[in-house]
């Protein structure tokens, strides 16, 4: 399963009126909940959209996920440069477009409320998280039932 990956509201919260709990590593502590969350999709392959996806390189982000005990076939990062110009959706939908990616074999995890605007067959493989609670397994269960 690929996995389209935010961090900011979604492994850690973004309460601005809360402070975010940093690793050793200098990198956030990501919330418990949502780590047994990932770590309950099967065969995972993380394709980091976050804005954060540049700040380090493939090796280190592997061992930032391997450090706060995520399961992972494989990590990648969405490469198309940060631009304002265009939305986390329009980023997203021109990657999965690019790559020719099976909206069956991919999961949207982020808090970007852009991304309502996805065609149907993408919205319902999104989980958008509350940017103040970020993600949980309620997130999980609401795109079970909704793929049935």
């Amino acid at each position: 399963m690929r996995l389209f990956l935010d961090i900011d509201g979604v492994m850690v919260h973004a309460n601005p009126y809360k402070k975010v709990d940093m690793g050793e590593d200098g990198f956030y502590k990501f919330n418990a909940n949502a780590i047994d969350v990932i770590n309950s999709i099967d065969d995972l392959e993380i394709i980091l959209s976050t804005s954060h996806r540049f700040r380090f390189d493939i090796q280190e982000w592997k061992n930032i996920f391997q450090r706060r005990n995520i399961k992972f076939k494989e990590i990648s990062i969405m490469n198309l440069k940060l631009d304002s110009k265009f939305s986390r959706r329009e980023e997203i939908e021109k990657w999965i477009n690019d790559n020719k990616i099976d909206p069956d074999d991919l999961i949207i995890i982020d808090d970007d409320k852009s991304l309502n605007g996805l065609p149907d067959n993408l919205k319902r493989r999104l989980i958008l998280t509350d940017p103040y609670i970020g993600l949980n397994n309620a997130a999980l269960q609401n795109l079970q039932l909704r793929n049935r």
